[in-house]
């Protein structure tokens, strides 16, 4: 089954397995440490047991393209089954959370919480537990939860990740590619000027950036070429 690319809009945000893969595996959380141990195939089978777009559970992995908001939804699970949520949960909340809000991918459309290995949304001003069929959450307030958070959200969709300081995914930015944010500036091209010997210095000179900024750049590629 060949992959309709023209039904990914104005090719923004495209990434194949491997490569969002890595992405979340670098990733930095208050939930836990770099998720090192998330791998295509982690993603490959959390695609094909539906824990994404529906559209995409018959299209064989060699040929399987993701777009932005399934590179949220499977890096919001990693961020999940990190902090101890079963896929159980995860499964129960994915479908209340689709049947409240309409969307294939929700868990790129809300705010997501978590706390004693169970999930939560807002709604309406109240909390529910989406892994417990949306029950109101009784007792609990946001300031109780841990947010899987690093989510800009734009007309309630997910816009822009920031998974590590400075760095930001915006779709309809350099292709949706990672990059200094606040820029289009993306980092692995600075990686690559670092490797080739130039310094930090005369990159963010040369970029009229701040230093940290590109020190942050290229900690983040570091972490991509060892997740």
């Amino acid at each position: 089954m060949a992959v309709n690319i023209e039904s990914y809009p104005r090719f923004e945000g495209i990434y194949e397995v491997p490569e969002a893969a890595r992405y979340i595996s670098a990733t930095t959380t208050i939930l836990a440490p770099p998720l090192r141990h998330i791998r295509s195939r982690n993603l490959l089978r959390w695609i094909k047991i539906g824990l994404s777009s529906p559209d995409l559970v018959a299209i064989p992995g060699r040929e399987l393209l993701i777009a932005f908001e399934d590179l949220i939804s499977m890096r919001v699970i990693a961020l999940l089954r990190a902090a101890g949520v079963s896929f159980k949960k995860i499964r129960d909340a994915e479908k209340t959370l689709r049947q409240i809000t309409g969307h294939p991918r929700p868990f790129a459309t809300e705010e997501i919480w978590t706390a004693h290995s169970h999930i939560f949304a807002e709604f309406s001003d109240y909390i529910y537990a989406a892994s417990k069929s949306g029950q109101i959450a009784m007792g609990f307030v946001r300031e109780d939860l841990i947010p899987v958070h690093g989510l800009t959200f734009s007309r309630g969709v997910a816009s822009s990740w920031s998974p590590y300081t400075d760095i930001r995914f915006t779709p309809g930015i350099q292709l949706g590619q990672p990059c200094i944010d606040g820029t289009r500036i993306p980092t692995r091209p600075l990686m690559g000027m670092v490797q080739a010997g130039d310094s930090i210095e005369f990159i963010a000179s040369s970029y009229r950036i701040d230093v940290e900024k590109i020190k942050h750049a290229i900690e983040w590629e570091q972490r991509l070429s060892v997740a």
